[in-house]
């Protein structure tokens, strides 16, 4: 392996298998050994790829001098316009238009290249002229041979010339053009360029039978290929991604030993990554080959955004955040990856500031250092605002439900009761008892968007939670519930009917969450087993309440009420929805008990806050006040909401 050439192989093969790095290594070893231009090219090629341009140009500049020709102008002349030297740049394109050897690909490249440095200048006339003659150059090109690389520049070439509005004269100049393979070819790229555009003369069915007509013309190259099953994964049942997914895979593997552009090959691994997303089996394997596309293709941004909405569903915050990063690096005015940003903030959160300044410096560097402080108080009220004016409108248009549920029980009762014992008749009394218990699960639901303002009187915590617990216990019979109070425990000051319905909804919710158990937990329980008692074998629920020091110089001490149960735990992704009304992971919860308890503890000037670890539990731990002297010291505590 250590001869030049046997490196070059080698940084093509890891090149192929989507590690730049190792790749970038090979080559630079290989440059050093040789006067070939081969590892300089290659070496410029990637560093284009990987958005690196000081380093494009460095290694361009070699590659030029080593074989001076159109191919490495052209190469100079793209590094070149990467760094934004445009004068320079298209000096090295007129040198490549100009040179003797040029052939009708290089000036198809040239061409192209020139519509872009005009497009940067300012010159849109010059821009579509230049992609016009691209596009003239590559009918030429096309009828004498078609690669894998100028497949891809094709289509480059035809959505440049949509983009510049030259559509008809493409099109003119097909119709005078050879019938040809290449001339197909050509057509097919324009064909799919108008579709992208949105397009609405140009249909699915058309640009598949002009795919289907090339490869039978003796044109199947994995370009082709690839383009055929992109076609294909529109809508794909279970069988057929299965089916895709093994051809897509093939395909990869076949490709590997090919002068295959990385645009292809990232092509190849989005869209693998895009087949293994739709079925929870494989997201793994998606979010693989998301990142192995990433590496060909640093700067598709919304590849990095679907990354990113992989990482976070799986309730990685600190690795989406990262990729979230890497998005508004890439493109700081794309919807998607603010949208991805905005997933990552919770107004509750205690490390809000942190991620506001880093996405703030992703998209702009050093704007979070002068906006980090500020950012995070708009970001607290706007969400303030959204949820208030969201859960206003949901109120009020629900009511207008519940009425209409109201008068719809009223009726049927009355219909049941005129009518005559029967079939008739028990079926009117079924409808009756599934309206009715409708009409209270959505009444329940509309307390939840209700902030309940308090009656205040001192509340003795030990009974109210004996009697919580003697509450939940007669509901969930099987499942025990220890309770352990400290001595000396101070009142809270507080709504007891309220405090009450809380409690009894997170106590419950721990109990019907551990009567879903039919066996003990994974080791590691009976660690966790220390603060719920032992699993048995459908868990157990601890319910503990202390008092705590208050924060700052107040003398009165807040209550902390721990409920926790060894049952199956929460998984990660579903921890940040918890609290929101309607939200639910069982299949016959209404999804309004954490959303009642929340905005009851809330109205107590109190904290709530909830771990949880599958296999092992859930815990729940709330903070009250004991003297309303303190409520406007209480921080935000350490623990985020809905953080594992």
């Amino acid at each position: 392996m250590g001869s030049a050439t046997a490196l070059v192989e080698l940084g093509d093969r890891y090149w192929a298998l989507g590690l730049p790095a190792a790749a970038k290594s090979a080559l630079v070893r290989a440059l050093a050994q040789t006067d070939d231009p081969e590892p300089a090219l290659r070496l410029a090629d990637l560093a284009l790829a990987q958005g690196d341009a000081a380093s494009a140009r460095s290694f361009a500049t070699e590659a030029a001098k080593r074989a001076p020709g159109p191919a490495t102008k052209i190469l100079l002349g793209r590094a070149q316009l990467a760094a934004g030297e445009l004068a320079a740049a298209r000096m090295s394109f007129g040198a490549a238009l100009d040179a003797p050897k040029a052939t009708a690909w290089d000036r198809a490249r040239a061409h192209l290249e020139l519509s872009r440095a005009a497009a940067a200048q300012g010159d849109p006339s010059g821009a579509a002229a230049q992609a016009g003659a691209a596009f003239e150059a590559a009918i030429t090109a096309a009828s004498q041979a078609v690669s894998a690389a100028s497949l891809t520049l094709l289509e480059e070439i035809a959505a440049a010339l949509i983009s510049h509005g030259r559509q008809a004269d493409a099109m003119a100049s097909l119709e005078t053009a050879r019938d040809s393979l290449g001339r197909r070819m050509c057509a097919a790229a324009l064909l799919a360029a108008r579709h992208a555009a949105g397009d609405a003369t140009v249909g699915e069915a058309e640009l598949d039978a002009a795919l289907a007509t090339i490869e039978e013309e003796g044109g199947a190259t994995s370009g082709i290929t690839l383009r055929r099953l992109e076609r294909r994964t529109r809508k794909p049942s279970t069988a057929e991604r299965e089916a895709l997914l093994g051809e897509l895979d093939a395909l990869i593997h076949a490709s590997a030993g090919e002068d295959l552009p990385a645009i292809d090959r990232a092509r190849m691994w989005f869209l693998y990554g895009a087949l293994c997303a739709d079925d929870l089996a494989t997201r793994d394997r998606a979010e693989e080959a998301y990142r192995k596309g990433l590496a060909f293709q640093p700067g598709h941004t919304a590849a990095a955004c679907r990354l990113a909405l992989l990482v976070l569903d799986r309730g990685d915050q600190a690795g989406a955040l990262a990729e979230i990063e890497r998005a508004l690096r890439i493109d700081a005015s794309h919807g998607m990856a603010w949208r991805n940003a905005a997933r990552m903030l919770d107004a509750q959160s205690p490390s809000l500031g942190v991620i506001v300044g880093r996405l703030l410096d992703a998209a702009n560097p050093g704007a979070g250092s002068a906006a980090g402080s500020v950012a995070p108080r708009l970001v607290t009220a706007t969400a303030e605002v959204v949820r208030h004016d969201v859960i206003a409108g949901v109120y009020a248009h629900g009511h207008r439900v519940k009425n209409l549920l109201g008068i719809i029980g009223a009726r049927t009762r009355s219909a049941r009761k005129l009518a005559a014992e029967g079939d008739v008749h028990d079926r009117l009394k079924d409808l009756e008892a599934d309206v009715t218990a409708l009409y209270e699960e959505w009444a329940q639901y509309l307390r939840s968007m209700q902030a309940p303002t308090p009656t205040v009187e001192r509340v003795p915590l030990p009974p109210l939670l004996h009697e919580v617990v003697l509450a939940a216990q007669a509901r969930i019979q099987h499942v025990p519930i220890a309770v352990d109070t400290a001595a000396a425990l101070p009142d809270v000051h507080g709504d007891r009917m309220l405090l009450r319905e809380a409690l009894l909804n997170i106590v419950s919710n721990a109990a019907e969450a551990c009567a879903s158990l039919t066996s003990a937990p994974p080791s590691g329980g009976a660690a966790r087993a220390g603060e719920a008692g032992t699993c048995g074998s459908g868990g157990e629920v601890a319910v503990r309440v202390r008092a705590v020091a208050a924060p700052g110089a107040s003398t009165a001490p807040l209550v902390e009420i721990v409920v926790a149960d060894t049952g199956p735990g929460i998984a990660r992704a579903h921890l940040g929805r918890l609290f929101v009304p309607g939200f639910t992971t069982k299949e016959t919860g209404s999804g309004v008990g954490l959303a009642i308890a929340e905005r009851v503890v809330s109205a107590h000037h109190g904290r709530i806050t909830l771990e949880s670890e599958e296999g092992r539990g859930t815990t729940i731990t709330i903070t009250l006040p004991t003297d309303k002297s303190s409520l406007a010291s209480l921080p935000m505590w350490a623990s985020e909401r809905g953080a594992p």
